[in-house]
């Protein structure tokens, strides 16, 4: 990354930082641009990709209707506003 735009990030960022911290920063984002290029001239192409690579089950539950026979419970702190229930606050 050139220096134009190193500062062009910066600005984007809207970061203003020292000297020693913008050449710091700077040296580890050519870093990792050096490490994902790097990455990228990484010969896979004898290889499918994988999508899952363990078969997970599909874990359902049964969709069924369960009652709650204690509903006064539910409301026991809330207040009714407007036609809405306010439960307290956290």
């Amino acid at each position: 990354m050139d220096e134009n735009e190193f500062d062009r990030l910066l600005k984007t960022c809207r970061l203003s930082l020292a000297p020693e911290e913008k050449a710091q920063i700077k040296k580890d984002i050519d870093n990792i641009i050096e490490y994902f290029n790097t990455l990228s001239d990484a010969k896979c192409d004898d290889y499918a990709p994988a999508y899952q690579p363990i078969k997970v089950p599909p874990r359902r539950r049964k969709d069924a209707v369960e009652h709650f026979k204690e509903t006064g419970k539910l409301l026991k702190n809330s207040k009714i506003y407007r036609f809405f229930i306010v439960g307290p606050k956290i």
